[in-house]
């Protein structure tokens, strides 16, 4: 059978399609060649696209530089948590397509976009990147696809000599994600309940439980400053917002934000079996390396989805 093939560009994009890689691409479109590949259209029409199954083995053309590899099953918790197959043995099977793609290439680095997730089972706070190595490892398929990608970066580098730059978004919101049942976040999904009218407000958990959020755009600029950067290669990066915020506090800024004539009740639901209690990573290492911090405040990030949520599903 032949075998599928991505051409020409400078900078592949797998997974493009989804939230994350439209921020990418808004971040790159200007000053690099890109190509997608995905099953479904990046949002963007200024990007080359190709039409692949990351799941099944791929080449790519001796063009590009470097991959930023975002393909996999994600969702919010609803969607791993009912996915658990399809997230353990398709999610490393894609990254493990692209590396194998990319030793027969030219691209000189690997950007691997891992996850929070990877910190299930953490009890240290803040947490540093290299906490992951002493605590126990996550619980989550999705978790654990994930840490299966990042071993499988390190070891092709180990052998091959492949440069990888693995990154860890913390809660990525923004404008851009619909409140979809099963793939949205939490923002997404709270704003929705209270423009749809739900109330009492229904929330999962107690509401005490903790995350830090990071905008769709300061995780871009992530990417980009990791890109071709020495400081950068072979290396493992937080990338998260410097506000710890329960999900009872998000609730009661996007009330306040949509504003309502009663006051804000909540109805707490049984967890689900997954749920993380806290995310609080450090973030030292990407701002001493490679010059990242956060430019947008948790509230006005906030404030901008609840904006957009409402003009789009309101």
């Amino acid at each position: 059978m032949e075998l599928q093939r991505i051409d020409g560009a400078q900078v592949l994009i797998t997974g493009g399609s989804g939230v994350i890689g439209s921020y990418v691409i808004d971040k790159l479109e200007r000053e690099f060649d890109i190509t997608v590949a995905d099953m479904n259209r990046p949002q963007s029409n200024k990007v080359k696209y190709s039409r692949v199954d990351l799941t099944k083995p791929f080449v790519v053309s001796k063009d590009f530089e470097i991959c930023i590899h975002l393909g996999a099953y994600v969702g919010g918790i609803q969607y791993f948590t009912q996915h658990p197959v399809e997230n353990m043995r398709d999610n490393p099977r894609m990254t493990a397509n692209m590396l194998d793609a990319a030793v027969n290439s030219n691209l000189n680095q690997i950007i691997y976009t891992s996850s929070s997730i990877v910190y299930e089972q953490q009890t240290e706070f803040p947490t540093k990147e290299e906490s992951v190595n002493s605590s126990p490892p996550p619980r989550s398929a999705y978790g654990m696809s994930k840490l299966s990608g990042e071993y499988l970066c390190k070891a092709f580098n180990q052998q091959f000599g492949l440069k990888y730059t693995i990154l860890r978004p913390f809660n990525v919101f923004g404008p851009k994600e619909l409140p979809d049942p099963e793939y949205a976040h939490v923002i997404p999904q709270l704003a929705k309940k209270v423009l749809s009218g739900q109330y009492p407000v229904e929330i999962y958990g107690t509401g005490e439980q903790t995350r830090t959020f990071t905008h769709g755009r300061d995780v871009a600029s992530a990417f980009l400053l990791s890109m071709n950067n020495v400081n950068a290669f072979n290396e493992t990066f937080n990338v998260a917002g410097n506000e710890e915020k329960s999900i009872k506090e998000v609730l009661t800024l996007i009330w306040k934000m949509l504003p309502q004539t009663r006051n804000l009740m909540i109805k707490n639901l049984p967890s689900y079996a997954h749920d993380v209690k806290r995310r609080f990573p450090s973030t030292e290492k990407i701002r001493r390396k490679l010059n990242w911090k956060p430019q947008i405040s948790f509230e006005d990030g906030l404030y901008e989805t609840v904006k957009w949520l409402s003009k789009t599903y309101g």
